[in-house]
């Protein structure tokens, strides 16, 4: 059975949190496992990513959200952005307006995790010019 794991960045502090998602009239909170109920930390819902299932080449754990490096990528292509499809129903990242399924194309070895679309958004180009920064 795959894991169902969340991520969220928490109002209080701004620091990320993974865990069981909570859905409440008042917001969104993650609720780690192992904690006891009613501790839980409220989280922007805007930040909330779900885990793929996959890891990286390092072991990270890849979310929704996230931004990658990926096998084959070139000087001229964007960093991967890591979403799920509703269409394909799977988790797949989209770089250049192409999308790639993670598990059907890529395997953990082809990717890294390079930071993510919240606290990481220079890794996606600049609006002036289109360019990436860094690699």
């Amino acid at each position: 059975m795959r894991e169902y794991l969340f991520r969220g960045k928490m109002i209080a502090n701004g620091k990320w949190s993974e865990g069981n998602l909570l859905v409440t009239k008042q917001g969104c909170c993650i609720t780690p496992d192992a904690t006891v109920l009613g501790s839980y930390g409220a989280v922007d819902p805007e930040t909330v990513g779900q885990y793929t299932g996959m890891v990286d080449k390092h072991g990270t754990k890849i979310f929704e959200g996230d931004i990658i490096d990926f096998l084959y990528r070139s000087d001229d292509d964007d960093y991967g952005i890591v979403q799920y499809d509703v269409d394909e129903t799977e988790f797949g990242f989209v770089y250049n307006l192409i999308y790639e399924g993670l598990g059907r194309h890529y395997s953990s070895t082809d990717i890294e995790v390079v930071g993510n679309i919240y606290d990481n958004p220079e890794l996606l180009g600049d609006e002036n010019n289109g360019k990436k920064r860094g690699r």
